[in-house]
């Protein structure tokens, strides 16, 4: 009931609507509710009497109420469809908009196709409830209450052989609900391993294909389409173990009360007229019966859609502006890290952290593959918040920033790159979407990316594949850095992005950097020392802690990881210039 009244809630804003639809609908329940009655009369009064004068209007009367019901169900059928669709649209904008606002966090733990089945078949699940449910359930109880009150007025003692098969048809009612709705949870839930399946293995069909794994795909596809197969064979032997069942029980009705009506008219307490109105009453008693288990079949495949997508919408954006968060008047890029740790899954993966980088200094970080290195610069733009200590920005702590802001003045160039199916010129601006060309082409120029792109067949009007498909890892790291330095930023990070360009063009990218006007922090994760060994100060992570601290030369000097990290790179070097010699 929680999930349905919070289905409700989403079409408050259309409640007039909705109330008109309503409206419309009790319109049609009335003339049916009047018609077995007006033909009871004519039966029992006109037909006898030849009353020609009478047959006329109430033939009439019978044939406006059938028009009557068709404009109202065709005028009913458009508004709700109509509510239906808006409420879709505002649940999808909105939880759309939600997911924006979430953190890191969720996305680490919830995978892409099953977010994006919630986005097209549960919603859908619930506008199918809108759309029909809604109508169908006020449409049938109402049919029933009337269809009894107009029987009970006739006869008490058909409305009395017709309750008693009331509970009966209950309680199975209520098994069935009981059965099907957790297989309906399980096909949904199934529906998304599915969906991100497909998903993950388009994603990634190249390196399935690099490592001739389509039988494996196949196979695991294959695998899960049969468990979503399974499913839904069970929701059919429930179906058909209680529907038929629910069918006869309801069908029995109408032979139990002709029995019974042709009895009393037989004795002389019913006549004709009666019995042809209340065989009327019958129908629209019954089928609500029959109604009965595909209305609870909807119910359930609703509440099952509903539930996950509101489990969406109330994780909330633990990360989010505080109320008094502040934006400073000049961003300078002057970072500071004090006694910072920060745990993710009950781990500590930072601890201790401090250090301090001044406007316009470069700061490097190295350190082994998973010592920490990605997570520590995303702490400066808020991605995650920290366990304890404090990292500011400017002076002023990153949770007490307003986050947009404080995001929008550091120029982050990620360790996976990632470019959208769109142009260059646009993939370059994503972060000042009103730039001018001149400022793209710049940009470009700077990071080194304008002669590739000079060479493509549309320049900056190339449209790239899904995640940058179409160009080398190089162009795209280019690419990436490019778009960090137009939106002009006081703090750059540079998270591994050169890993994949040649160390001439890496070098005229640092040069370029230096000749940039005015002050920017940068940060430098790489694994090459040739890209840090020019910073004002290196850190060395090991374990989530800075083990070592200094300038190249003077981290040389200690003998420490640095030192052996230096040795490693270069221990090729020297047994090639020492064959060579030889």
């Amino acid at each position: 009931m929680d999930i349905l009244k919070r289905i409700g809630g989403l079409i408050k804003v259309y409640q007039k609507r909705v109330y008109l639809g309503l409206f419309l609908q009790l319109i049609v329940i009335v003339t049916l509710l009047l018609a077995p009655y007006i033909t009871k009369d004519i039966v029992n009064q006109v037909i006898p009497n030849r009353d020609m004068a009478r047959l006329v209007p109430l033939a009439a009367m019978l044939m406006g109420m059938v028009l009557l019901r068709a404009v109202a169900n065709y005028s009913r059928g458009l508004i709700m469809e109509r509510v239906s669709q808006n409420v879709v649209y505002d649940l999808r904008t909105g939880l759309y908009s939600h997911l924006q606002e979430l953190p890191y966090e969720f996305y680490d733990h919830n995978r892409v196709g099953e977010i994006m089945s919630r986005m097209t078949g549960d919603i859908e699940g619930i506008r199918n409830l809108i759309a029909g449910g809604i109508i169908t359930v006020f449409d049938n109880s109402l049919k029933f209450i009337g269809g009894l009150v107009f029987m009970t007025f006739m006869s008490w003692q058909l409305t009395l052989a017709l309750i008693i098969i009331a509970p009966i048809l209950s309680v199975t009612a209520w098994q069935f609900n009981k059965r099907i709705r957790p297989v309906f949870r399980s096909i949904r839930e199934q529906n998304a391993v599915l969906n991100t399946r497909t998903q993950e293995n388009l994603a990634g069909i190249r390196v399935v294909k690099a490592f001739a794994r389509e039988d494996y795909e196949e196979k695991m596809f294959l695998r899960d389409n049969q468990e979503l197969l399974r499913l839904n064979l069970k929701a059919t032997w429930v179906w058909s173990n209680f529907v038929p069942l629910m069918e006869v029980m309801s069908s029995l009705c109408t032979p139990i009360m002709i029995g019974v009506g042709g009895t009393l008219l037989f004795r002389g307490e019913m006549d004709l007229g009666t019995l042809i109105a209340i065989t009327g009453y019958i129908g629209l008693i019954t089928n609500p019966m029959r109604q009965l288990s595909n209305i609870i079949n909807m119910l359930a495949q609703a509440v099952t859609s509903a539930e996950k997508l509101f489990y969406y919408v109330d994780f909330g954006a633990s990360i989010k502006d505080d109320e008094d968060a502040v934006e400073p008047e000049k961003f300078e890029g002057h970072v500071k890290y004090d006694h910072v740790t920060f745990s993710y899954g009950g781990r500590d993966v930072l601890s201790d952290i401090s250090f301090e980088a001044l406007p316009g200094q470069t700061i490097a970080v190295v350190g082994s593959t998973g010592s920490g290195k990605s997570t520590l610069v995303s702490l400066m733009g808020r991605f995650y918040d920290i366990k304890s200590g404090s990292v500011e920005v400017d002076g002023v702590d990153v949770r007490h920033h307003k986050l947009k802001p404080l995001r929008r003045h550091i120029g982050y160039v990620m360790q996976d790159t990632f470019l959208f199916s769109d142009t260059l010129a646009d993939n370059i601006r994503f972060g000042e979407p009103d730039a001018s060309m001149e400022r793209v082409v710049a940009a470009a120029r700077n990071a080194q990316a304008e002669e590739f792109i000079d060479h493509m067949p549309n320049g900056y009007e190339e449209i790239v594949g899904e995640r940058g498909t179409g160009l080398s890892g190089g162009q795209k790291q280019r690419t990436a850095i490019a778009r960090a330095l137009l939106i002009n930023s006081s703090i750059l990070i540079f998270d591994d992005s050169t890993s994949a360009v040649d160390m001439e063009t890496e070098y005229e990218i640092q040069q370029a950097l230096k000749r940039l006007p005015g002050k920017r922090t940068t940060f430098i994760i790489a694994h090459r020392i040739s890209s840090v060994k020019n910073a004002d100060q290196i850190l060395v992570l090991d374990d989530g802690r800075i083990a070592e601290r200094g300038t190249h030369a003077e981290l040389l000097k200690q003998h420490g990881i640095y030192y052996g990290m230096v040795r490693d790179q270069y221990r090729d070097f020297e047994k090639l210039t020492a064959g060579g010699n030889a």
